[in-house]
């Protein structure tokens, strides 16, 4: 009897090891499955939670406005559980036109700021909790294309104006400066680029948000280059590595062959990959091409030199040698944002955020040429305002991007680099001399404030000032802005980019947000069904609200 219990005992065992085994396995392929199906980031997101339950609103969402329907891909990391990081951003308020009719800043074609917050109203974050710092209004204004003047003549940009009554202000106007450079036709140089590739490899890529949708990105980007192209990579993590030296751009096998067997591992020692990529952008320096870094990472430098500042300081040093840097952005849950667009800043490049396959197409495929091909550097806009017509004036968002008006036409004062094909927009709210709007002021004991010009009906003189990456002599463009802008439909565009306005606002918890309000937005935006981006911008304004 004992002996068959033994048997028993021994047989019970075996059937319970052998089904734990068969459940694990099981548990194994569902989560396998699950892997291979978050492989590759998509820009899909949730169907909205519906429409604006706002009664007595004329602005809510049509029910015909559809949205995919797929569920965003991508790793959630709640609010509460990140080390992300923002730069401090504080509003500029409203300046009275007599203490200080210049308003100086440099021009900015990023667009990494829209994307970012796209990725945490997908990934779940309420509207309160989106850090102030990830919003920057030039850079969600930036994101969309509008119907901007071209350039004519030898300018190299077109300016368009728009003027209408503020939609949530009624003491006030919103004045709009499009920019727009031509478009080229050759996706690269003619003279060819010089590239190299910075990919941050270290434990916190892990992940297929960050080095999975980092390795499709480059696929997109390789595949536009040619014969002429150069293409180098250095990786980075406890230390950095020289991967490919020089590869001629059309030899895609080899540069992706080179990408796809990247893996992600140890701390991540930035200086020392900043450091060896420069030193490959001079040993290829090709004279009359593009000679750029294009650096991919999440930002978290935490070896060797990681602070801003530091950063700052030595990407300033390295730009007077012709090379731009360029970053793009991955991930989430320990983005350092503040670290990313400190090194475009100041490395003369551009700074994009990467939250999808989608995106990527559009930064390294549809507009490669302007992103990678210099056509304007240290683009600057000054806008002069009249104190005879104008009372005071708010400007909206470059708040990380003002510079002293003095240095206007100091050419050694770096500012923003542009491409072909690039657009950049320009928001004020201009309170006229009979407003009731409040404006900050600055009682003077000598000098008399300025009289401004009454007998004339300008309001302002926008000038925008820049150096031709191809040489030749620093220009300047000047718009002259009147009364006779003003109208009661500026247009689609205008009211667009009131909208994005809006949304910014709310986002960043705005005091001069008056009356705008989340319907007011999609009223505003109206039927965007002919633009997928615009669309897609509807679907946040819902998930804004949600």
């Amino acid at each position: 009897m004992a002996r068959t219990n033994r048997h028993t005992n021994r047989r019970t065992l075996i059937l319970a090891v052998c089904g734990s085994v068969l459940a694990f396995a099981a548990a194994a392929f569902i989560v396998l499955g699950m892997f291979l199906i978050d492989e590759r980031q998509t820009c899909a997101v949730p169907a909205p939670a519906g429409a604006y339950d706002s009664k007595d609103s004329e602005y809510a969402l049509s029910e015909d406005v559809a949205y995919p329907a797929e569920g965003f891909l991508g790793e959630e990391l709640g609010p509460s559980l990140n080390t992300e990081e923002y730069n401090v951003l504080e509003e500029a308020g409203f300046i009275s036109t007599n203490s200080r009719p210049l308003s100086t800043l440099s021009a900015d074609v990023d667009t990494a700021s829209y994307c970012n917050l796209r990725r945490m109203l997908r990934d779940g974050y309420r509207a309160d909790e989106i850090p102030a710092g990830a919003v920057r209004t030039e850079e969600m204004l930036n994101y969309f294309a509008y119907d901007y003047a071209m350039p004519k003549g030898d300018d190299l940009f077109g300016v368009t104006v728009h003027v209408g009554e503020c939609p949530w202000n009624n003491q006030t106007k919103l004045l709009t400066l499009g920019f727009a450079t031509a478009p080229e036709d050759n996706e690269t140089a003619s003279e060819g680029s010089n590239l190299v590739f910075l990919i941050d490899v270290s434990g916190s890529m892990d992940s297929s948000e960050k080095l999975g949708l980092l390795k499709e990105s480059f696929d997109e980007l390789v595949s536009h280059l040619t014969s002429n192209d150069r293409v180098s990579i250095v990786t980075y993590a406890s230390g950095e590595d020289v991967v490919l030296e020089g590869v001629a751009g059309d030899d895609r096998r080899t540069i992706m062959r080179a990408i796809n067997s990247l893996r992600a591992d140890g701390s991540t020692n930035g200086e020392a990959g900043l450091q060896r990529a420069y030193e490959l952008a001079k040993k290829f320096y090709i004279e009359g091409g593009v000679n750029r870094i294009v650096m991919a990472s999440d930002g978290d430098l935490n070896v060797g030199m990681s602070s801003e500042s530091e950063l700052h300081d030595y990407v300033e040093q390295q730009r007077e040698l012709g090379i731009y840097l360029s970053v793009l952005g991955f991930g989430s849950g320990n983005y350092k944002d503040n670290k990313m667009e400190t090194l475009a800043d100041h490395g003369n490049g551009n700074y994009h955020y990467i939250d999808c396959v989608e995106e990527a197409e559009r930064v390294l495929g549809e507009k490669l040429t302007a992103n990678l091909v210099p056509l304007a550097d240290d683009v600057k806009v000054q806008v002069e305002f009249n104190p005879a017509r104008v009372k005071g004036y708010r400007l909206i968002g470059y708040e990380n991007r003002a510079i002293a008006d003095e240095d206007f036409r100091n050419d050694e004062r770096d500012a923003g680099e542009i491409g072909p094909g690039h657009q950049f927009t320009v928001a004020y709210e201009v309170a006229l001399v009979d407003s009731e709007q409040e404006v900050g002021s600055t009682d003077l004991k000598y000098g008399a404030e300025a009289a401004g010009d009454s007998a004339s009906n300008e309001w302002l003189t926008a000038t925008i000032r820049y150096k031709p990456a191809a040489g030749g002599e620093v220009r300047e463009q000047v718009q002259v802005v009147d009364g006779s802008e003003l109208v009661s439909d500026p247009g689609e565009d205008w009211r667009f980019q009131a909208a994005v306005i809006e949304l910014a606002m709310l986002l960043h918890n705005s005091e001069y947000a008056g009356t705008a309000d989340y319907n007011q937005i999609v009223g505003l935006v109206g039927d965007a069904s002919d633009s997928a981006d615009r669309e897609a911008f509807l679907e946040l304004v819902d998930l804004a609200l949600a």
